[in-house]
């Protein structure tokens, strides 16, 4: 699958489930309860234990069209080594030429940090697929709305502080792509591995997001 595609997909449902957590015994059931909900990409961020293992083990197990990306890499070496072990998108907090170039090399599609016009041309500049707002609520729906306008066309996703109650706002000021930890959201199913309110929670973002979409 090239990156287009896996942007494709992404934006699809308009959802990225971000893992952040210690825990990671039932990372890959999880994943697969989410995928169950209609969300085809996840991403797993490199602060967890044992990340690149962790992606290995969701590429030979999970379906083979559920997308994963690895997050919070700010190097070049790392996105190679995300990438060896099945990764198919890799995100930043921030904007790293390196980590940009690495991306651009592999093929995969590069999610880049940005939250000032300035940084956004920078990323643009470099070569960046999607432009990622965050903390998304520190600049609040207005930024995506105001960043249309010298910027059309341009993919962008709300990341930090978004939730069931406000993400139909980001989407209908332009943001493509909405994220949420499901560690967070269901805290008690994921230590549990209990995927039922995992699945539940990620059909509300798809239909939340549609939604929104519908209504602008």
């Amino acid at each position: 699958m090239n990156k287009q595609e896996v942007i494709k997909r992404m934006c699809e449902s308009g959802v990225l489930p971000v893992f952040r957590t210690s825990d990671v015994k039932h990372l890959t059931a999880a994943s697969k309860a989410i995928y169950d909900g209609g969300i085809a990409c996840v991403e797993y961020t490199m602060t967890m234990p044992n990340a690149l293992e962790m992606i290995k083990q969701g590429t030979a197990s999970l379906p083979k069209d559920l997308c994963l990306g690895a997050g919070t890499i700010t190097d070049g070496k790392t996105v190679d080594l995300a990438v060896q072990a099945g990764a198919t998108f890799i995100a930043s907090p921030g904007i790293s030429p390196e980590m940009i170039k690495a991306c651009n090399r592999n093929g995969v599609a590069s999610v880049v940090g940005a939250v000032t016009p300035t940084e956004i041309m920078n990323a643009l500049d470099l070569g960046a697929d999607v432009i990622k707002v965050f903390c998304a609520a520190s600049v609040g729906p207005v930024f995506f709305e105001n960043m249309l306008g010298p910027f059309p066309g341009i993919c962008m996703m709300a990341a930090g502080g978004i939730t069931l109650q406000n993400l139909k706002d980001y989407v209908a000021a332009g943001a493509q792509i909405v994220t949420y930890v499901p560690n967070l959201v269901d805290p008690a199913a994921y230590a549990a591995g209990d995927g039922v309110p995992l699945t539940r929670t990620a059909v509300k973002y798809v239909e939340t997001v549609k939604a929104a979409r519908q209504s602008k």
